[in-house]
């Protein structure tokens, strides 16, 4: 039943990602930089942290599949491959095992900085997107690191919650 209602809220994730985000972020920021905020990959880490790396996995590789499809088309795989890889990853780090506020959003922002390059640098060697990586890094990667911190602030306490029960009722289950 958890993992109905978890797919349930990263498919809202993914449509206010799609619609409303875009609305919210001032035009005036859009001018200087390029912000994309990825509210499922912030959800996905969550996931690898609370819950373990196979459900991270499948929910990255799931979701960023759907990313590919639905928004991002120069290449199809790209955004599977770095947020199943990003899930994956933020279910095996070793200090997860005391997981609080503070390293649950270290984790987040070295994620999704780790998520940024990747993608980066996967169009930059299929040369779809040459641009200067510094320019790249503080344009396009700082500032979506920055709105993805602030989502995952926003949406910690309940988020751990949720996922804490989850991984209680599985405890239950096996039982």
């Amino acid at each position: 039943m958890g993992r109905h209602k978890l797919t349930l809220l990263l498919l809202l994730l993914f449509v206010l990602e799609g619609t409303v985000m875009k609305w919210i972020i001032p035009p005036s920021w859009q001018l200087q930089v390029v912000v994309s905020p990825h509210l499922v990959l912030v959800a996905v880490m969550f996931i690898g942290i609370y819950l373990n790396k196979s459900w991270g996995l499948a929910y990255g590789l799931g979701f960023g599949l759907l990313h590919d499809i639905v928004y991002y088309g120069p290449m199809l795989g790209v955004y599977c491959m770095a947020m199943g890889a990003v899930g994956y990853l933020s279910g095996i780090i070793p200090f997860r095992s005391q997981a609080n506020i503070m390293t649950s959003l270290f984790i987040v922002v070295t994620g999704s900085l780790l998520f940024e390059w990747i993608i980066y640098g996967i169009y930059r060697v299929a040369q779809i997107r040459l641009i200067d990586p510094q320019w790249a890094f503080m344009h396009i990667m700082l500032p979506t690191v920055f709105i993805n911190l602030l989502f995952a602030l926003v949406i910690y306490v309940p988020m751990r919650r949720w996922l804490d029960n989850i991984r209680k009722l599985q405890k239950r289950e096996k039982e």
